[in-house]
This record gives structure tokens, C-alpha cells and sequence, in this order.
């Protein structure tokens, strides 16, 4: 269905995220209270390219981050295996906690792609005059959205109305994603930012 792929990857965009973590009870609460993590949160900074982190119950610190690009949304399964995207993940690791480096290690790492779209959260697309919802672009959170999403994707195709289907997430589609660089299809960067509905100089 030609058309409707250009619709799906016209709102999702593919990145390659990964997560490193420490080996167990390395972080004694000591060494919490020297980097000022004292009481066991799950943290995340705000930025596109985010990083995210906790503690496990054995103590080890799980450090995630988005990586790299997929040109095209080619999503081949081998860039998952290659050492650099990990080791730039380690470096980061101890960019944020330099009071670490001679500390603890990193002893496994693993990664993959996710859809990522312009208002980081899942969002419905109809397919085959309504017969067919997808649901995507869950922008790294799908493990735990999946079966929420799931549920209003079902209500969406069953037209029942349900207090999230009657919100905007699930009416409304994320703001277009231009082709990769280098793509035939790539646009002017003036269509792009009228595709997005801003002007010349706002933060796109």
C-alpha cells in the first residue's frame, strides 16, 4: 500500500536507542549521596536527544540514550551489534557521573531502533477506508504505552467512545517528518517549515 507508507513514515521518524548498565551493587549508598541520586528516582532530562536512567534493585545504574539516525529509516539489525553507538553510550555515561570513572564499570549494553515522532507519544493512523488503526511512533515508551495504546486503538476501530479516544492524541496526527538527507523526496527547508506550521526563524 504505497500511499499509506508515505503517510506512517512521513509521522515517525526511526532512531537507535541503547542502555548500558553497571555491574551490581557497585553504587553503595555513599557513593549515591557524592553524585546527589540519594533517593532511588527515575531520571530523565528534557532535551531530543534525551538521556534516562534508575537503579536496579541490586544496585545497578541503567543509563540510557538516544543515538543515531537511521538514513532512510533503514533499520538494519547489524548496526545493533557494532561497538561504536556503545561506546559513545559509555562515554556519556561518565560525562554524567565523572565521579564514577575510576569507580565503576559497564558491563553490557543493548540497543535498537525505536519510532520517534515529532510530540514524543503514540498516535493513530486509519488504513484500508477504516478498517485497519495502526498504532505508532510510541518515541522509546512503548513497553509500557503498548497495551494502553491497544485499548483505545480497538475503540477507535470499534467507534466506541471512550474518554481517550475524544482526546486530541488520538485525533490528530504528530506534525510531518521530511525525508532523510540525501532522499530524492527531500523538500525545501521553506516547504518544511510551512508542512509544519512555523516561520522562518522559530525553533522547528
Amino acid at each position: 500500500m504505497p500511499g499509506q507508507r508515505v503517510i506512517l513514515t512521513s509521522a515517525a521518524a526511526s532512531l537507535q536507542s541503547a542502555i548500558a548498565s553497571s555491574s551490581p551493587s557497585h553504587l553503595a549508598s555513599s557513593r549515591c549521596k557524592k553524585i546527589g541520586w540519594q533517593n532511588r528516582q527515575g531520571i530523565y532530562d528534557t532535551r531530543t536527544r534525551l538521556n534516562y536512567m534508575r537503579l536496579t534493585a541490586d544496585n545497578r545504574i541503567l543509563f540510557g540514550e538516544r543515538l543515531d539516525y537511521f538514513y532512510g529509516n533503514d533499520t538494519d539489525p547489524t548496526l545493533d551489534n557494532t561497538a561504536q553507538p556503545y561506546i559513545r553510550l559509555v562515554q556519556s555515561f561518565y560525562r554524567t557521573f565523572p565521579q564514577l570513572a575510576d569507580e565503576i564499570r559497564c558491563t553490557c549494553a543493548w540497543g535498537g531502533p525505536i519510532g520517534l515522532t515529532t510530540r514524543m507519544a503514540v498516535h493513530y493512523q486509519k488504513c484500508f477506508d477504516g478498517n485497519m488503526v495502526f498504532a505508532g511512533g510510541y518515541s522509546g515508551f512503548g513497553v509500557t504505552a503498548s497495551r494502553f495504546a491497544a485499548r483505545v486503538g480497538l475503540a477507535i476501530l470499534g467507534q466506541r467512545d471512550i474518554a481517550e479516544t475524544r482526546m486530541q492524541f488520538a485525533q490528530t496526527l504528530p506534525n510531518y517528518i521530511p525525508p532523510g538527507p540525501g532522499s530524492p523526496c527531500m523538500p525545501s527547508i521553506p516547504s518544511m517549515k510551512k508542512a509544519v506550521g512555523v516561520s522562518c526563524g522559530s525553533r522547528w
